[in-house]
């Protein structure tokens, strides 16, 4: 934007600045530092507005139509160069009849000779504001309106130079401007002619800015084309350059930025040869709009989308190579839904498992066994607390050893206490702290099968803490299933060693059993060794059925998920 007007139509802007949507209306008397301007009596000035090197802008109410305006007006010595220059940027304004252009109402002197133009009042927001309050939706019609305004400039053989988001408004009403065209280019004019805006150089300060040139070249770092920094003329596809930049503003770069949009914008400040006209940049901005997406873009997008995807299984098979390869496929299916090649890529990824597990699926099957540890302890633990119920069966059949009674009810105890605090303890479970539930087990056994013989009792709960053990694979299972064979193992060698009583015996062809824990015979024995048999079944079906529950929950939630990846494949 020029020195000379800081917005073309109205007050100084900073990026982000509001202008009052309904500015004070000006008084009967100018105010002070008015007093001096001399303009016809059909204007009644308001407060100054903005002011730059040569001009200042003052706000007015025009008597005779009844509203509001802003006048333009030198500000300083009136020289026959200085006044060419500035007639020149009001009849280049005033010619350019579009809504998107503030027209001009009246170009005229004032009683000292003065030159002056009075143009349309306006009210809004910068496009650099608009963006943090407009949809983008809005912004990009905004957009198309501009670029047709534009448009009409070219027609007219007139180039802007210095498009940014700080020259376009956004008004109160649905309105959109494009401000600022102080230091317009009119093609085929040399710019350094009389009464032409010549080529910014430093001696100049009505002309050059920190905010409009770069040494000699006039304009908004980041907006001017790269052919007009090494030096050549602007024209009309360095004002499509400088489009494309603000489109690119208005698109982003996050990840819901749509890839048609980034591509016009793309194509808008690429090479010089390869721009379209400011009419053309409309145009595909609005087929986006009225969802006309460009489908061969689409399908140009999503096949390099999946050459990206097999570039990256070509560099190796590891977990960042396939993690990209997913992603790139994912992405051009995204695209193209109908792409054979990245749903098939897509299909090998999911069913082929890569060399090495990546660190988050371990991850995921450490919580998920870490869940299922819990939830067989839990099962385990109810399962010992039942086997309180037989104390009462034991000592109405007949107690023979009381502390072999005692021994019996702490080790289930010690098992039981262990089970729980395993289901439900805050912290993260240790493969030590599951060995060790192994060991309180097998010393239960061992316990068991002392009490009732190595054979009638303590086999059968083994094989269920077996089973409940092994499905764990943080334990191995050949250590596990040796721990708890040593709970049965023991007692009988040291029964066949002579160390202990021996608790099974044959007499006459017939075995007999002794418990040193309590008195055998009928009927008591046979009632409990008949409860402990239904028990026995009972619980296994209990603990089988928490641990079904378990995985079937898991199967379902895997082959759900299975279910969605396929869906994302067209059959």
């Amino acid at each position: 934007m020029s020195q000379d007007d800081p917005i073309g139509t109205g007050p100084t802007l900073t990026p982000g600045q509001v202008v009052a949507a309904t500015p004070t209306r000006a008084e009967t008397e100018p105010p002070a530092e008015n007093k001096s301007v001399r303009l016809p009596d059909r204007y009644v000035l308001g407060s100054k507005l903005g002011a730059g090197g040569m001009g200042e802008v003052l706000l007015a109410t025009d008597r005779q139509i009844g509203r509001e305006v802003a006048i333009k007006r030198m500000r300083v010595a009136a020289t026959p160069d200085s006044v060419a220059r500035f007639m020149r940027e009001a009849k280049i304004q005033g010619r350019l009849e579009h809504p998107a252009i503030a027209p001009v109402h009246e170009l005229s002197t004032d009683e000292d000779g003065q030159p002056f133009f009075v143009m349309k009042r306006l009210a809004g927001v910068t496009l650099t504001a608009a963006g943090k309050r407009f949809t983008r939706q809005k912004l990009l019609r905004a957009f198309a309106d501009v670029c047709l305004a534009v448009e009409l400039a070219h027609s007219r053989g007139i180039v802007h130079r210095d498009l940014k988001p700080d020259n376009i408004m956004l008004g109160d009403y649905g309105e959109v401007y494009v401000l600022d065209w102080g230091i317009a280019r009119v093609l085929g004019e040399p710019d350094d002619e009389p009464g032409v805006v010549p080529t910014a150089r430093p001696s100049d300060p009505d002309l050059v800015s920190d905010s409009t040139a770069i040494g000699s070249v006039i304009g908004t770092p980041g907006y001017i084309a790269p052919e007009v920094m090494d030096g050549a003329p602007a024209d009309r596809l360095a004002d499509v350059y400088a489009l494309g930049r603000i489109l690119r503003v208005i698109v982003g770069d996050d990840a819901d930025a749509p890839p048609e949009l980034a591509a016009i914008a793309e194509s808008a400040s690429g090479p010089h040869d390869n721009r379209p006209t400011a009419r053309e940049l409309a145009e595909r901005v609005e087929r986006y709009l009225d969802g006309d997406r460009d489908l061969a873009l689409r399908k140009s997008l999503a096949a390099s989308h999946v050459a990206a995807a097999h570039a990256a299984l070509a560099a190796g098979d590891g977990i960042d190579q396939r993690a990209t390869a997913m992603r790139e496929a994912g992405r051009a299916i995204a695209l193209d839904p109908t792409h054979g090649e990245a749903a098939a890529l897509v299909g090998r990824l999911v069913l082929e498992p890569p060399r090495v597990v990546p660190r988050e699926v371990e991850d995921r099957l450490e919580a998920n066994h870490e869940r299922t540890a819990r939830e067989k302890s839990r099962a385990l633990a109810l399962i010992m607390i039942t086997f309180f119920a037989f104390v009462p069966l034991i000592m109405w059949v007949g107690v023979r050893s009381w502390w072999m009674l005692a021994l019996f009810v702490g080790s289930v105890a010690i098992d039981a206490a262990n089970a729980f605090r395993i289901a439900y303890q805050k912290k993260r479970l240790g493969v030590g702290e599951l060995y060790l539930a192994t060991v309180i087990n097998a010393v239960m056994i061992g316990v068991m099968a002392r009490e009732f013989s190595p054979v009638l009792i303590a086999p059968a709960i083994a094989s269920v803490s077996v089973i409940s053990f092994l499905i764990d694979p943080r334990i191995k299972r050949g250590a596990n299933a040796v721990i708890l064979l040593f709970g049965i193992m023991v007692p009988w060698i040291a029964e066949v060693m002579g160390w202990w009583s021996r608790t099974m015996s044959v007499e006459h062809g017939a075995l007999v059993l002794e418990s040193p824990l309590m008195s055998l015979h009928l009927p008591q024995s046979e009632i409990v060794l008949a409860t402990y048999a239904v028990a026995l079944v009972a619980l296994s079906g209990y603990l089988s059925n928490r641990l079904a529950s378990a995985h079937e929950q898991a199967l379902r939630t895997m082959e759900v998920q299975a279910w969605h990846l396929r869906q994302l494949v067209p059959r």
